[in-house]
């Protein structure tokens, strides 16, 4: 089923009701994606877990030991969100130093030191990913409408509980690709989520972590993302800053339309997929300025 398009009604409706329905959706998702998760790994072998995944360097058991050090995290944070305590826990940076290029190494040796030392059999890993997707589910689904929006720490900039929901979606859509995709080449980000991503994608306070503004980009610079039959996006960069936001109805300022779905959008901004080799395979088209392809690399280089 494909993520929901606003009606005209809801269009229309105040801010909180709209923002509920949408809340609401993504944890549906989150809980049917997790669900999945844990199926598909549940049946992997131990040659498969040992195998290389689509992120460079790790294997396919590396990125489950991620996305559970990721999901604790998160699990922390909401809880101590919750319980007024918006601070850095002791060794963590501010907020807004960290993005996916700074934490990179980080990121990936301590995932690998997780696999050796902690989470070694599949029981192992699979049963702490379990734990975690079950305590994130009834922790968001028992918070008030007031909770949802309380500060919470993370690195690459304050957010709150829906924040941290909406980053559970890009961690869950995304190295679950990273990984099945590696084992199943058909397998794809999940559709539904990919279009609730546009979400993601729009928010300043999770979207610096894949962004990389050109200082030198002196000109501004327009494109449009068609995602078809789901809502578009416009990005615009401008003195060295990033905004994307959604595509307006006036399009006739846009120095370039590029015309994908929202799944391989997914892939294509967090840099698992190139852009010039999509349009040359007839996934992805570009129409006006062909530099748009030079200037949406430089941007999203993962």
């Amino acid at each position: 089923m494909p993520g929901k398009l606003l009606s005209k009604k809801e269009e229309g409706m105040p801010d909180s009701i709209r923002d509920g329905g949408i809340r609401t959706e993504m944890l549906d998702t989150v809980e049917r994606l997790s669900s999945d998760m844990l199926g598909r790994f549940e049946n992997l072998t131990q040659a498969d877990w040992e195998a290389p995944s689509r992120c460079h360097m790790w294997s396919v058991k590396d990125v489950g030991s991620h996305m559970a050090m990721a999901f604790g995290f998160y699990l922390d944070m909401v809880t101590r969100s919750i319980e007024g305590n918006e601070m850095p826990p002791e060794g963590r940076p501010d907020p807004g130093i960290a993005n996916a290029k700074s934490f990179a190494d980080r990121l990936a040796s301590r995932a690998i030191e997780i696999s050796e030392n902690d989470l070694t059999t599949p029981k192992a890993l699979m049963d702490r990913l379990s734990e975690l997707e079950s305590s994130l589910l009834a922790t968001w689904r028992s918070l008030s409408d007031e909770q949802w929006d309380l500060p919470a720490y993370h690195p690459v900039n304050q957010v709150s509980p829906r924040g941290f929901l909406h980053w559970k979606l890009l961690e869950t859509s995304i190295h679950c690709w990273d990984a099945l995709n590696a084992l199943d080449h058909s397998y794809v980000v999940d559709r539904e989520a990919a279009v609730l991503l546009r979400e993601v994608w729009k928010s300043s306070n999770i979207n610096r972590w894949f962004t990389t503004p050109d200082p030198d980009q002196v000109d501004p610079v327009t494109l449009d993302i068609d995602l078809r039959d789901a809502p578009g996006l416009r990005i615009i960069s401008q003195r060295g800053n990033l905004e994307i936001i959604d595509r307006p109805e006036d399009q006739s300022d846009a120095d370039a339309v590029i015309s994908t779905d929202p799944s391989l959008f997914a892939l294509l901004v967090t840099a698992r997929a190139n852009l010039e080799t999509a349009i040359e395979e007839g996934r992805a088209s570009v129409a006006g300025d062909r530099n748009a392809v030079r200037w949406f690399n430089n941007w999203f280089q993962g």
